[in-house]
């Protein structure tokens, strides 16, 4: 195997889309693990032989048969639609602190936290208020040095030109 060539990957897509084109179809996966021991079942194994096989427990072997028993081929996608906690501010109050953030110049995370807190009286930490900047697809830049001593109309006096 030395001197063998490594082959390049086309990265025709970028990361994020293949994320969510891994995390789609890992949902589907598990659903095939399920038929798989449904069709064992079906070919008259166990249900106990039939989770050794899959390398499930017992218990799950038997959810698996009921979601089955229940609802058929429906009944083994997921229940759930997305997961985690439920957000504390509502969709209508993330536009209004989109606005309010858009209006503001010079934000930091611990600008946007107090204007939750006032605007809202919600608590977050520091980190779900990055996570919320980020979602509201706000970036951070490094800041820069305004000079004091700059005059106003800086930007038109100091352009350059063209001679011709």
């Amino acid at each position: 195997m030395a001197n063998m060539i490594q082959k390049k990957v086309d990265m025709s897509i970028n990361r994020k889309d293949l994320r969510k084109l891994v995390k789609k179809h890992k949902q589907e996966a598990d659903v095939l693990r399920k038929l798989y021991l449904i069709q064992l079942l079906y070919d008259g194994k166990t249900v106990e032989k039939a989770s050794e096989l899959m390398d499930v427990s017992l218990s799950t072997g038997h959810r698996w048969l009921d979601e089955w028993n229940e609802g058929g081929y429906e009944g083994l996608y997921p229940k759930y639609k997305n997961g985690g906690r439920k957000a504390k501010l509502t969709d209508e109050q993330f536009k209004k602190l989109d606005e309010l953030m858009h209006k503001e110049t010079f934000l930091t995370t611990r600008k946007v936290h107090e204007m939750i807190q006032e605007n809202f009286n919600v608590g977050y930490s520091m980190k779900q208020v990055r996570e919320i900047v980020h979602k509201l697809e706000y970036s951070y830049k490094k800041g820069y040095v305004i000079p004091s001593k700059m005059p106003a109309d800086a930007p038109i006096t100091l352009k350059k030109t063209k001679n011709i």
